[in-house]
Formats: structure tokens, sequence, C-alpha cells
């Protein structure tokens, strides 16, 4: 389904619609829908990231629990190179250290 919706632009926005949509070889409005879909598609994918990295810090919050980064690279490395290393180990969070 489809609904008709007016905008009004600036002459400066509209020619410059004409222009890249001319070089683009689409119509106007294609270049229009393109591109508001492709924004609107971008700020719903920021949204989610936002929302899951405010779960994950409840999460880690409740948990109480973090992986020392020089203990996940090390474990990472090692798997990088076909190695079996055992899984970093948990430790207890510590907000204030954590904003040195």
């Amino acid at each position: 389904m489809t609904t008709t919706t007016s905008l009004k632009l600036p002459d400066t926005l509209k020619q410059t619609i004409a222009l890249v949509a001319a070089q683009s070889g689409k119509t106007a409005h294609a270049l229009m829908v393109e591109t508001l879909q492709t924004a609107m598609d971008d700020l719903l994918a920021r949204q989610a990231f936002y929302q899951d990295g405010e779960q994950a810090l409840a999460d880690t919050l409740q948990s109480n629990q973090v992986y020392a980064a020089e203990d996940v690279k090390a474990y990472l490395m090692q798997r990088a190179q076909g190695q079996a290393p055992k899984r970093p180990v948990p430790v207890a969070f510590a907000p204030a250290r954590a904003r040195k």
C-alpha cells in the first residue's frame, strides 16, 4: 500500500535532488523514496544498537561480572592461531575503575 504525501522542499534541495537523480538515472521521486527508506533503516538500526547497549549495561550491573580485556584478547589470539585455550574467567565489575 502506498500513500501520497506532500513535502515542502527548499528550492536548493529540490535542485540537488533533481541533479543527483539525473546523475543516478533515477526519477526524483524514486531517489527521495530510496533516501527516506535508507534513512529510516539506519535510524532503526541505531535505535536497536542503543537499546542493545542499554540492555547489556543492565545485564552487567545485575550480574556484576565482566571479562578483563587482556584475558579476552589473549583468548582470541590463541583461537586465531588454532589453539584451544580455556575461556576467560569472569571478574567482578568495578565501574569506577572502568571509567578511568
